[in-house]
């Protein structure tokens, strides 16, 4: 897919957007939604297919995250506190029986490995670190969503997740959608996805909707699990939120500067808590203040 961009204009674009990053990456460590670290990829800002990427995970050392269906796991340090770096430590990393590509993922630090959404926007398969995946289950695309469509424009096959060691449960959203579903890790006997308890929450309905941080709009781009709630973020809004298991709204946070892609905690890099966010549309991985210390740890 080609950029429908002139390359002149292209080049003016990223240049002016990298110069205000580096007016803007200094963090404040105060309040929560204040940056704390920025790190480039080396595919940098690319427009596609190498810049776009709706996935990072964390497992306690490490940053990981693909290319938009891709097939190649990329691994970076995590960089520095403050400023914007230059990411080092990269190795890239074959991805092997993931046919449809990786879209998401989300470490589980019990097992060591990632929970993956892939290019096909049902299937789920536990990702190695070195690259090896495994089917664990299939959402039937009929009865394992209930209510959901796919509207005119939006990336139908692109979903976020989030694994939640509490109970050993996957919250997976697709993609611009108002309802993030809840599944058990383990599939039925036909292979399906099983629903959890609590089997999907909403955000877009009042009181516990986004509207007034996200200029008129409820949806879901990323998810992340803490001790207590859980974090989403919506594409194009300049807030994460904070919700309960059962969908209640408790909180909003300012975070400016980034196209939401993809969510991870993390509670060991920095002097404070993050949660790591993947540009969308750019090679670039920021960290921004949690609302408290340890208020979402890595691996689930």
């Amino acid at each position: 897919m080609r950029s429908r961009f002139p390359r002149t204009f292209t080049i003016v674009f990223v240049l002016a957007f990298l110069a205000l990053q580096a007016v803007s990456a200094k963090p404040a460590w105060a309040v929560p939604g204040d940056l704390v670290a920025d790190v480039f990829t080396p595919e940098g800002a690319t427009f596609w297919p190498l810049g776009i990427s709706p996935s990072v995970a964390f497992d306690g050392k490490y940053l990981y995250y693909a290319e938009y269906a891709g097939h190649v796991l990329h691994r970076i340090d995590a960089p520095p506190a403050g400023g914007n770096y230059d990411a080092t430590g990269h190795i890239d990393i074959p991805i092997l029986g993931i046919p449809s590509g990786l879209m998401a993922i989300a470490y589980d630090a019990g097992r060591d490995a990632f929970w993956a959404t892939a290019g096909d926007g049902v299937s789920v398969y536990l990702l190695s670190k070195t690259g090896g995946a495994v089917l664990a289950f299939t959402i039937d695309p009929l009865n394992g969503r209930p209510g959901y469509q796919c509207n005119p424009g939006d990336y139908c096959t692109e979903s976020k997740l989030a694994y939640d060691r509490s109970d050993d449960t996957l919250w997976i959203g697709p993609d611009a959608w108002p309802r993030i579903y809840h599944y058990q890790t383990a599939a039925d006997a036909l292979g399906y996805a099983v629903p959890a308890t609590t089997p999907f929450i909403d955000v877009n309905v009042p009181p516990n909707d986004m509207t007034t941080e996200c200029s008129g709009y409820s949806i879901v781009s990323a998810v992340a699990v803490g001790t207590d709630y859980l974090f989403l973020g919506a594409g194009g809004c300049a807030h994460y939120f904070e919700y309960t298991r059962t969908g209640t709204k408790v909180a909003s946070f300012p975070m400016n500067g980034t196209s939401i892609g993809d969510f991870e905690c993390d509670n060991t890099s920095y002097p404070v808590s993050v949660i790591w966010v993947k540009n969308s549309f750019w090679g670039e991985i920021r960290a921004y203040e949690q609302p408290a210390a340890n208020a979402c740890e890595f691996g689930g």
